[in-house]
């Protein structure tokens, strides 16, 4: 470099004339909110008629899946629900409806 006090890393890189902005340039950072803590005495969300499906699916189906890890063993689970007709996910979907309706119950006596 020809500059006289400057190494040519610094020379190449310095594209704002020798002016190097101060802090951020994006928004200011925001800060985290405090987590509010769970009421333990408060009713529990309902479950959905899938999570109803892979609980009674995951048991059954142990054998056949236990070199996968959980995760995968839920993606298999998945497929088949989603491969299920209307007929097959009733038995679910009513168990979902119940335990929807429970909870509303229960957030109504709350």
């Amino acid at each position: 470099s020809s500059e006289v006090g400057t190494s040519s890393r610094n020379a190449s890189s310095n594209t704002g004339g020798g002016f190097k902005p101060r802090g951020r340039l994006s928004s200011p950072v925001k800060r985290a909110r405090k987590k509010s803590k769970k009421d333990p005495d408060a009713p529990k969300h309902p479950m959905s008629a899938f999570l109803y499906y892979l609980t009674s699916e995951r048991p059954r189906l142990a054998d056949q899946l236990s070199d996968m890890s959980i995760g995968q063993q839920t993606k298999v689970i998945a497929k088949r629900w989603k491969s299920l007709d209307e007929s097959d996910r009733a038995p679910w979907e009513k168990l979902a409806k119940h335990d929807k309706d429970r909870y509303a119950r229960e957030r109504r006596e709350y």
